[in-house]
């Protein structure tokens, strides 16, 4: 029994436990008297088999070691001795029933939150009357109400509601707001009653309001500003009729210059009226005079005054730009010999990585290895050394195809005598989209035959259009085209042909001859511009017989200025010689 008492003094059991302890231990006692059961030492008991349990008395639970707890299970409570609680962790209160309150120690109060106070016994009693007061007003008003009497209502002819005095009954209508628009309306009715100061009085009596400081204004708020239907309509039909009127006013305006109308309109605004040239009277300013004198009188001419309208200056026209200037001309862009040079190199390079590309993917069959003298034992290798007088023929043979091959190429890439010519005209052959240029020279003789040729010849070669006019007297050259052909058919005329070329041959043994060469010839440059459209069809020479002639071929083509111009040189020019 000593041992049991140490495991009942460790564990803490009840008495009914203990009971049933000791009723154990005494049938064990039994048991070992009958010998059933083997005696061991005190505390040590007989093992079991493995997965066997020593059935215990019911209630009786198998003592654990010092310091270690049965394992309970899930959901299950130990019980615990009568008045004895199970400690709670720090910080956590024991829940009450509802109602019940914790009991609080004698003279020890309930603290209240945070800033409500305890009211006095005084504060408490005037609350009460305060409660008590209102209390009895409020039954006051409900016995007043109850002893009011309804005012009956009654309905007149025309359907107002009246009560038994005849008196009608307005009813007020409250419509929903808007909590801005309330308080909109409650800030207008504030300004009304509060009046607004009298500032120009404050502004006076101010000793340090400055007048030159403009006060600041308060800027408007700003409304809806609702568009009314049809304004924009309205204002589309106006301006559907004015621009018809501005229609009306050009048309009327182009007709009257037509017409010569504008003129005579501009001079019957500045002419007087017809009741002013009805007066006999003559008048004190002529009316072409007023402008002048700025509505003063002839009497001030006597006074040398000065007109600021009338200057020394000339007015000189507005200069016209050419026919076709306001066409934009692209510029051509050239490039480098360098830069040439890049772009064929690259463009030979993209056909050979092509053709690599076919032979890569079958299209085309690989070449032949270009087999020379130099390489003949590096291309074919074994067979050269088999037999090198054959290899070295075979070599030869492909040399002199290649040489042929190139030979056929440069021939077939060779122009015909028609394409030549063909390429050339088409070098020469100008735009005269911008304008065609115009250049008229005077010639003192044109009978040389050579010198005929080559005026002619080039005139054509140039892609030049015009002609050369001759006469007994006079000869005129007149061409048209391009800048280009221009350029040089002018320095043809005034510097590749010698015109005095007779004087060289005056010592020749003819003095027939000599004399009829040593005519002083010369060719001048008479006018050059640039016109809208060509006048001429090509080149040709001309033969007239009289000058006459000569300005009626002109005439017909509309350039009888040509003519002109060159024989009032002409005229000029012989009198400078006879002086």
């Amino acid at each position: 029994f000593r041992s049991c008492w140490k495991h009942i003094g460790k564990m803490g059991m009840t008495p009914e436990q203990i009971k049933a302890l000791i009723e154990s231990k005494k049938k064990e006692i039994a048991m070992m008297k009958s010998g059933m059961v083997t005696p061991t030492p005190g505390g040590v008991r007989t093992p079991a088999p493995f997965g066997i349990r020593t059935p215990l008395p019911h209630g009786v639970r198998t003592p654990a070691p010092p310091g270690i707890r049965t394992p309970i299970h899930h959901g299950m409570r130990t019980p615990l001795p009568p008045g004895v609680r199970t400690p709670l962790p720090h910080g956590i209160k024991t829940p009450l029933p509802p109602g019940v309150r914790t009991p609080l120690p004698p003279g020890a109060r309930t603290p209240l939150p945070f800033g409500i106070q305890t009211p006095m016994p005084g504060q408490v009693n005037l609350l009460h009357q305060r409660v008590q007061a209102q209390l009895e007003g409020l039954r006051q008003r409900a016995v007043s109400e109850t002893g009011r009497k309804a005012r009956n209502l009654i309905m007149d002819d025309s359907g107002r509601m009246v009560d038994s005095e005849g008196n009608v009954i307005v009813m007020e209508r409250r419509a929903p707001e808007l909590s801005v628009n309330m308080k909109a309306k409650r800030q207008q009715d504030i300004s009304k009653l509060i009046q607004e100061p009298n500032k120009e009085a404050e502004e006076e009596e101010n000793p340090f309001f400055d007048e030159r400081i403009a006060p600041k204004k308060k800027k408007a708020r700003k409304a809806f500003n609702f568009v009314e239907p049809g304004h924009y309509q309205e204002q589309a039909n106006r301006d559907r009729a004015k621009q018809k009127l501005e229609r009306l006013q050009s048309e009327i305006a182009s007709a009257s210059q037509k017409t010569g109308l504008s003129a005579v309109t501009k001079i019957a605004l500045i002419a007087p009226k017809k009741e002013e040239l009805e007066v006999t009277s003559v008048p004190d300013v002529e009316w072409w005079d007023k402008v002048i004198l700025n509505g003063g009188s002839y009497d001030m001419l006597e006074k040398n005054p000065t007109f600021d309208e009338i200057t020394n200056l000339v007015q000189h026209p507005i200069t016209i730009d050419p026919p076709g200037s306001e066409r934009t001309v692209a510029m051509p862009v050239y490039l480098t010999k360098k830069e040439r040079k890049k772009m064929r190199r690259q463009r030979r390079k993209a056909i050979i990585e092509e053709k690599t590309e076919k032979i890569r993917l079958g299209l085309i069959e690989p070449p032949a290895p270009k087999v020379k003298i130099s390489n003949l034992m590096r291309v074919l290798g074994t067979e050269a050394v088999a037999d090198p007088t054959k290899i070295e023929a075979i070599a030869k043979a492909q040399m002199d195809l290649r040489q042929q091959q190139h030979k056929e190429h440069n021939e077939a890439q060779k122009l015909t005598k028609a394409e030549k010519s063909a390429k050339k005209a088409k070098k020469l052959q100008e735009t005269t989209n911008t304008g065609v240029f115009v250049v008229v020279f005077r010639v003192g003789s044109l009978r040389d035959e050579a010198i005929k040729f080559k005026v002619n010849m080039n005139a054509q070669q140039y892609n030049l259009s015009g002609c050369a006019m001759m006469t007994n007297d006079t000869n005129v050259v007149v061409v048209e085209g391009g800048t280009r052909g221009i350029r040089r058919y002018k320095a043809l005329m005034m510097r590749r042909i010698k015109w005095n070329k007779a004087k060289e041959n005056e010592d020749s043994g003819d003095e027939e001859e000599a004399r009829k060469e040593a005519v002083d010839n010369y060719c001048d440059l008479v006018w050059e511009g640039i016109v809208e459209k060509r006048n001429f069809r090509d080149f040709a020479m001309k033969l007239a017989r009289t000058e006459q002639h000569a300005r009626e071929f002109f005439d017909k083509r509309n350039v009888a200025h040509y003519w002109d111009l060159a024989l009032t040189t002409t005229a000029l020019r012989n009198d400078q010689v006879r002086v």
